[in-house]
């Protein structure tokens, strides 16, 4: 008799319904933790995201800027120091509006995606079903 048809015999509907909501208090126990776990390894994958990109923009900037000097030092041998030190600056400052200018593409898109891919998963039932719809057109 639906819910509660394979009872024992002596027990209580009382009783089922107690098992019930102890089986029911443990699963909701059980997605609780589930969420924590999930949510913190989410963090972890992007804190260390940030902090290796970060680290990398740090040990980048100092490199370049090592790497300017010398290409100053070396256009110096060939036009006026002041020309060579404009020309690496001139370079710099198209370098930065081409950054503005495609900002989105460059930065924000990629970011976006990201986050997204860590974030939000896709569904399986749609990956399953766009699959068996591709094997049925071919």
């Amino acid at each position: 008799m639906g819910f509660f048809s394979n009872r024992t015999e002596g027990e209580s509907t009382s009783e089922q319904i107690s098992k019930t909501s102890a089986i029911l208090m443990r699963y909701l126990r059980l997605v609780a933790e589930d969420l924590r776990l999930t949510a913190a390894e989410k963090l972890t994958v992007l804190f260390s995201t940030v902090t290796f990109f970060a680290l990398v923009l740090i040990m980048g900037t100092v490199g370049l800027v090592f790497v300017s000097i010398g290409i100053g030092h070396w256009l110096a041998a060939t036009v006026a120091p002041l020309m060579a030190y404009l020309y690496i600056a001139m370079f710099y400052v198209v370098l930065l509006v081409v950054l503005i200018i495609f900002k989105r593409q460059l930065l924000i898109d990629p970011i976006c995606r990201f986050v997204t891919r860590l974030i939000v998963e896709p569904p399986k039932s749609e990956t399953s079903n766009s699959a068996e719809r591709h094997e049925r057109v071919d």
